[in-house]
């Protein structure tokens, strides 16, 4: 792909987060996205075909930054938590998204990059409860979608206080995480 074109398709992407992120995939408007993106619907269907292509590559694309900047390990999900309570405060914006796949159904093609992302954490609390580091009283969906909640909600609304009380909430995140995957003595 051209410069011009990487840039354009770039434009757009930025724009449907953002509008992803405000209205989630039934509010958001293919309007707005090329409004914002400063391109033509036609441009726009150019290099997506629909929104619901549009919102797989935007659910990809957030996905995998979060998952590059947080790295859950069955060794650490302590520190996964402190480290994606840290990635929810600096992108407010995956914080919301987050929220949105929660809420609302994706079709199939967001489904299956939320299903691939989900899959592969599942699998490392998978193998930290095989290896006796990580509590087996709760399964492995739940214990991600608690520890994920855990980390979203509490950055959400940490505010913009002083550094020291969001240090503060930070430390107890990381606290109740490593109280909750702890295996039963």
């Amino acid at each position: 792909m051209r410069a011009a074109g990487q840039a354009t398709r770039d434009r757009i992407l930025a724009a449907a987060k953002a509008e992803f992120a405000e209205y989630g995939t039934a509010g958001a408007r293919i309007n707005r996205i090329a409004t914002a993106a400063q391109a033509s619907k036609d441009r726009l269907y150019a290099y997506f075909p629909g929104k619901s292509e549009l919102y797989a590559a935007v659910t990809e694309q957030w996905t995998a930054q979060t998952t590059a900047e947080t790295a859950l390990r069955a060794d650490d999900l302590p520190g996964y938590v402190g480290r994606l309570f840290d990635h929810f405060r600096a992108h407010p914006e995956n914080a919301r998204l987050q929220a949105w796949a929660d809420l609302e159904p994706a079709d199939e093609r967001g489904a299956q990059v939320l299903r691939r992302t989900v899959d592969l954490k599942l699998a490392e609390i998978e193998r930290g409860q095989h290896a006796g580091s990580v509590t087996t009283d709760i399964a492995a969906p739940t214990l991600l979608r608690m520890l994920t909640e855990l980390a979203r909600s509490t950055a959400v609304h940490s505010g913009r206080g002083p550094a020291r009380r969001i240090a503060e909430q930070r430390a107890a995140v990381v606290l109740a995480a490593r109280r909750l995957v702890e295996p039963a003595a």
